[in-house]
């Protein structure tokens, strides 16, 4: 034991202090959070008092305000989220537009503090969209209608998580505008930088080439809506993604150009000496670049985070703290997690600290005798080494050739680019003859930068994504990953080929012959489902299409594809052609593109050839047996969906697609065999489907809706969930229970929720 005040030792204090906040935010549930984060403060208060007389070890603390921390946040979280009786019911608001309003086609999306609304239950941040909206501009005072609903994202292996990311941006709710009136237009207080990042958004809009309004908005204002989908996969493929995201390089950079400037200035004279020591003046000049920058940044959460680890990397040795890099670089950390505990969910948290890790690990206290070239690329090497396990495990290739390109990219857009950007933004207010020419100047180069970029990525060597990875194969591919860099002195690096074989070797779970794994994904409002034989695939439905960027089959189908380790898909059927089912389909058959496609209906926009389902069409897949019951047949599109049915050993699944009353009952007069083990809803769950003649017939033991959380048509129908209810059959809904997989041929169905077997404390 120790003394009664314990001698915390720093670097081992503040890891177990970050690994207490990750592993209690990840671990356990809000009720659980709720009722420990009260006698916790209080035990953590009581230990703290000298006059206890209490001997604890040291690591009790860390360990204790770790969990209090995160206990702390889950309880704030609990008290400002969206009450479920406001939720779906029209409710007039007053506050201010508190961001830069983004325009995609006919809806604006912003962020809106509230600070007033008629049930007194809601004061915070919301996100809405408002269809043909009027001119907005952040700070203005507004009052306006709303539907607002709490926060919900996909459910599904590999998707992004959301609801994690809005409740790190402090937004309680999402909704839409339903009318509203403008209060007062005056802009106040911090509202008045986000009019002159407004202004800046518009000047810049004005003077850059529209190929690269996107770059430049993104480097200046972080703002990256204005970037195109060939752009990101452009840059995805070079390994050049990071530089269009704000993050620890750009602030370090920044922090680095006023340090050197105060530098620069201090042996030229320029500054007192006498009155403020030069070591000072450097830190405090870099720290004020570092922070305007942020501000300009919009000071988003990756903003905030990069500025601590600045912070923490430039004020400590000032200050007084004699630490080593490790220790700083924990000190950094935990201060970003003591802020946001949620941060580990960020793909770009673990990016930035591990990169840092990694030149740190590869850097400090060596003595480089090597040539000048080796010098120059050996932190650009050592970065992604140790990223490359965790790049692809989440889904992103990587080509060996990203370290030069990066070689070349960084000091281009960091010390070149952005300084000069920044500069032009300042001077366009007093000369703006200058700074357009500084600008079109940039404009060319970012030209030709991109120009480079796409030439290089058509000479891209793809290391594909290992998605399908294990936890176990990620930690040891990180860890050979260390020892490949790690000193030569130590003579273990034989040891990361061995400790990378798990990574290369893994394969995907492999279903065994007579049996499917289906998986009905959360997609929202539509229909995807997944249906995996012993060597074959097939998807049936594709999802919606929610905008220009973002389809389900890039938000949910792809991603789950990866997961599982497939690599191929052998067959797409289409029900039908309406945009909730079809629309996903682009994007799919832009990475597959020799897939077959089977549909009830024509697909609009879809330029391949495509085969027509017919009733009567069958095949056998691994000893699964395939057939389609009915299809094609009906001027309405939601009657001619293929209907197909899944048989494996005793266990049936049914997929009816859109079909109404009318096709389920010409089914049953057919004497079509039409029992099954699973059935998925028709129609999500409307009320003219699903009738109880057609439930009696089916006899399902499960039944699944496919619907979209608060979705505006009210699926599935209360008169078709009393329906299935007197069926005596298990329901699911994606909605509410994310994904749902379960295994034909096994004899004994089990239905697995991922909402539940992923369970995370912020989701609903």
């Amino acid at each position: 034991m120790d003394n009664t005040h314990p001698t915390v030792k720093p670097a081992k204090g503040l890891l177990i202090f970050a690994l207490s906040i990750s592993l209690v935010s990840q671990t356990f549930s809000l009720s659980v959070l709720l009722s420990i984060s009260l006698p916790l403060f209080m035990l953590f208060l009581w230990i703290l008092l000298p006059a206890n007389g209490l001997r604890v070890h040291w690591w009790l603390l860390p360990l204790l305000a770790g969990a209090l921390v995160s206990s702390l946040y889950a309880t704030h979280y609990a008290f400002t989220r969206l009450d479920g009786h406001v939720q779906g019911r029209d409710i007039d608001i007053v506050g201010k537009v508190a961001s830069l309003p983004v325009i995609t086609g006919m809806a604006t999306r912003f962020d809106f503090a509230v600070s007033h609304s008629e049930s007194g239950q809601y004061p915070g941040k919301v996100r809405l969209s408002w269809y043909e909206a009027p001119y907005l501009q952040a700070g203005q005072t507004w009052h306006i209608t709303v539907r607002l609903r709490q926060p919900h994202g996909f459910s599904s292996p590999g998707a992004f998580d959301y609801e994690a990311w809005l409740l790190r941006q402090g937004i309680q709710a999402t909704g839409y505008v339903k009318s509203g009136a403008l209060l007062n237009e005056q802009v106040t207080g911090v509202y008045r930088l986000q009019q002159v990042r407004a202004h800046l958004r518009q000047w810049l809009y004005s003077v850059v080439s529209d190929d690269n309004r996107g770059i430049f908005s993104a480097l200046l204002l972080g703002d990256k809506t204005a970037i195109n989908t060939q752009q990101w996969q452009m840059f995805n493929e070079t390994g050049t993604t990071h530089l269009m995201v704000i993050s620890g390089l750009h602030i370090g950079l920044m922090a680095w150009l006023g340090f050197s400037l105060a530098t620069i200035v201090g042996r030229f004279g320029g500054i007192p000496l006498r009155t403020v020591p030069l070591p000072v003046v450097k830190v405090l000049t870099g720290l004020l670049f570092a922070l305007f920058y942020a501000l300009l940044a919009g000071f988003s959460v990756p903003v905030q985070r990069a500025l601590v680890m600045t912070f923490a990397a430039l004020l400590a040795p000032s200050v007084g703290i004699r630490a080593s890099p490790l220790t700083l670089w924990l000190l950094a950390l935990a201060a970003v997690l003591a802020i946001d505990p949620l941060a580990i969910t960020s793909n770009g948290f673990w990016y930035s600290f591990i990169a840092v890790a990694a030149l740190l690990f590869g850097m400090a206290g060596r003595r480089n005798r090597g040539s000048w070239w080796a010098t120059v690329l050996k932190p650009q090497w050592l970065v992604f080494v140790l990223l490359t396990p965790l790049l692809l495990f989440n889904g992103q290739p990587v080509s060996p050739l990203s370290p030069l390109v990066n070689l070349l990219a960084i000091p281009l857009i960091g010390i070149a680019v952005v300084p000069l950007l920044l500069f032009s933004a300042l001077v366009q207010y007093a000369l703006p003859e200058v700074a357009s020419f500084i600008i079109a100047g940039l404009d060319c180069l970012v030209t030709g930068f991109q120009s480079g970029l796409t030439w290089v990525s058509g000479l891209m060597v793809l290391i594909p994504p290992q998605q399908g990875l294990s936890w176990p194969d990620l930690f040891l591919a990180v860890a050979g990953m260390l020892l490949l860099i790690a000193p030569a002195t130590l003579r273990l690096r034989w040891l990361a080929p061995v400790m990378l074989m798990p990574s290369f070797c893994s394969k995907p779970l492999v279903i065994p012959a007579g049996q499917a794994e289906v998986t009905v994904l959360d997609v929202g409002q539509g229909l995807s489902v997944l249906i995996r034989t012993h060597q074959h695939l097939m998807v049936y439905d594709t999802g919606d299409r929610f905008s220009e960027k973002m389809s389900a089959a890039e938000s949910v189908i792809l991603p789950a594809l990866a997961k599982s380790g497939v690599t191929q898909i052998d067959r797409i059927m289409i029900s039908h052609g309406d945009q909730d089912h079809s629309g996903g389909l682009p994007s799919l058959l832009s990475r597959y593109p020799d897939v077959p496609v089977v549909s009830g209906t024509r697909l609009p926009g879809l330029e391949k050839e495509w085969v027509k389902c017919q009733p009567g069409d069958h095949w056998i897949w691994d000893g699964v047996y395939f057939q389609v019951l009915a299809g094609g047949d009906y001027r309405r599109s939601n009657d001619s969906s293929c209907v197909l049915k899944v048989t494996a050993g005793t266990d049936s699944l049914l997929l009816p697609g859109d079909i109404s009353g009318r096709v389920e009952k010409r089914l049953i007069e057919q004497g079509t065999e039409l029992k099954a083990s699973v059935l998925v809803a028709a129609h999500h769950g409307s009320r003219f489907s699903s009738s109880s003649e057609f439930l009696s017939i089916v006899q399902p033991g499960a039944i699944i809706f496919s619907s979209g959380f608060a979705n505006r048509f009210g699926h599935p129908a209360p008169e078709t969930v009393a329906r299935v209810q007197n069926s005596g059959a298990e329901t699911f809904n994606t909605a509410e229970d994310g994904s749902l997989s379960f295994t034909l041929g096994s004899g004994n169905i089990k239905v697995s929720a991922y909402r539940k077997t992923h369970s995370r404390y912020w989701w609903r």
